[in-house]
C-alpha cells in the first residue's frame, strides 16, 4: 500500500499540469477570432472606397492644371467652385485656342507633360489634339453615382463629341439662334423658320457672317444645308445677303434698322445691344433645330496629376458643378436638372424637340467640303 502513493500523487500532479497547459493555450487561439472588427459597421459600396482613394491621392498631388479659352470670369467660378468642395486648387493656361494647342504640341516635343484638362471648342478636339494622341479616355474615370446616372443627361445618356463616345465629354447642349430680327422691321412670327428668309420683302434686307471663313455664319450654313439642301442656299443668295465677318457691326446694323435680319450671329455679340434696350431678338428657326456643346473637356494623356483631374472631371459633372458652369459661361447644361432661368429663352431646349447635333465628330469632319461648297455659292456675293 505504501508504494502505490507516490505513484498516485505523480499521476494526479502529471494530469493537472496537463490541464494547466491547455487551458492557458486555449485563449491564445480562441481571443482573436472572437474580436470581430467590423460589427455595426456598414460596408462602403465600390464607387465610395474608389472616391475616398482617389480623393487623397488628389490632395497630395496638389494644384490641377487645365487650359481653358475662357475669360477670367468663368475661370475663377470653377476655381471657387472646386476649392469650395475639395479643397483643391486649380491652375489655369489661358489664350487662343491656335496658343494653347502649339503650346501644347511644343511642350510635348520636348518632353514635358504639363496639362491635366482641356477644354476648347469642338472642332480643335476633333481637328488636332484627337488625332494629335494626346486625349484619354473620360468614361472609365466617371465614379459618382449621380454622374453615371443616365436620367440626369439630355436624352438619356452623356453626349460626346467623338464618335466613339469615350474621350470628349460636352458639358453643355444648347440650342443655336442663328437668326437675329429687329422688332420694328419684322412682324412676331413673321419669320419663323429659314425658308421665310426667301421672301422677296427680305431682298437686300439681310445681313450675314461670311459662311466662307470658319465661325457662326458657317456653323448657319452647313446645319441648314444639311437639312434643306445647297439648292436652298442657291435660292437665299438671290436675296443678295451682304456679307460682313465683323461680328458687332452686323448686330448694330439691325438693332439701328439698317438691316431687318441678321444671320449667322455670333451671340456674344449681341448682349451689350438687348441690355441697352436695343429692338432686337433672337428667332429659333423651326424648320431646322440644331444643338451644340459649347466647349467640351478632354483629359489629357500623361496627366502630372492623374488624381486631382479625375476629381476635376467628376464634380464638374455633377449637378452641383454643372450650376456653375452652366451660370458662368452662360449656356445650358447637358443636365436636365440644372437651372435655366438665367438664360434667354431662345437659348434653351424646348420640351420634345430633337435637335441636330452640330458637333458630331462626323459634322465636323464635314467642315472642309462645306467651306468649299459656301465658297462656290456665297464666293460670287464677295467680288
Amino acid at each position: 500500500m505504501t508504494l502505490k502513493r507516490p505513484v498516485n500523487i505523480v499521476a494526479v500532479l502529471a494530469l493537472l499540469l496537463f490541464l494547466g497547459c491547455t487551458l492557458q493555450r486555449t485563449p491564445a487561439v480562441e481571443v482573436p477570432a472572437a474580436e470581430p472588427k467590423s460589427i455595426g459597421e456598414p460596408v462602403k459600396p465600390a464607387w465610395q472606397q474608389e472616391w475616398e482613394k482617389t480623393l487623397a491621392a488628389a490632395r497630395r498631388e496638389g494644384n490641377i492644371l487645365v487650359s481653358s479659352s475662357a475669360g477670367p470670369h468663368q475661370n475663377e467660378a470653377l476655381r471657387e467652385g472646386l476649392m469650395r468642395a475639395y479643397g483643391l486648387n486649380i491652375e489655369f493656361v489661358v489664350g487662343t485656342g491656335a496658343q494653347r494647342l502649339q503650346k501644347l504640341f511644343s511642350e510635348r516635343r520636348a518632353g514635358l507633360y504639363l496639362v491635366d484638362i482641356y477644354l476648347t471648342a469642338p472642332n480643335s478636339f476633333i481637328n488636332e489634339l484627337k488625332p494629335g494622341g494626346v486625349l484619354d479616355p473620360i468614361k472609365p474615370r466617371l465614379v459618382l453615382p449621380e454622374v453615371l446616372d443616365p436620367n440626369t443627361w439630355y436624352g438619356g445618356k452623356q453626349i460626346y463629341v467623338d464618335s466613339e463616345g469615350t474621350h470628349i465629354v460636352a458639358m453643355s447642349y444648347f440650342p443655336y439662334a442663328d437668326i437675329l430680327v429687329n422688332t420694328d422691321l419684322v412682324r412676331p412670327n413673321e419669320i419663323g423658320t429659314n425658308k421665310d428668309l426667301l421672301s422677296p420683302k427680305w431682298k437686300g434686307k439681310i445681313v450675314m457672317t461670311d459662311p466662307t471663313g470658319s465661325g457662326s455664319g458657317q456653323r448657319w450654313f452647313q446645319m441648314v444645308s444639311r437639312s434643306l439642301g445647297y439648292d436652298f442656299m442657291r435660292d437665299f443668295v438671290k436675296q443678295e445677303p451682304q456679307l460682313s465677318r465683323d461680328y458687332r457691326q452686323q448686330v448694330e446694323w439691325v438693332a439701328r434698322g439698317k438691316y431687318a435680319v441678321h444671320v449667322g450671329v455670333y451671340a456674344a455679340s449681341v448682349g451689350e445691344f438687348m441690355d441697352a434696350g436695343a429692338p432686337i431678338k433672337y428667332v429659333q428657326a423651326t424648320d431646322v433645330m440644331y444643338a451644340g456643346a459649347g466647349n467640351p473637356m478632354g483629359l489629357v494623356n500623361r496627366a502630372p496629376h492623374p488624381n486631382a483631374a479625375k476629381v476635376f472631371i467628376n464634380w464638374l459633372l455633377t449637378k452641383e458643378g454643372q450650376s456653375i458652369y452652366s451660370k458662368a459661361y452662360l449656356m445650358q447644361s447637358a443636365r436636365v436638372d440644372v437651372p435655366t432661368d438665367y438664360l434667354p429663352p431662345e437659348m434653351v431646349r424646348r420640351s420634345g424637340a430633337a435637335y441636330l447635333s452640330m458637333d458630331a465628330e462626323e459634322v465636323l469632319l464635314e467642315r472642309p467640303s462645306v467651306q468649299k461648297e459656301a465658297e462656290k455659292i456665297f464666293g460670287p456675293l464677295k467680288k
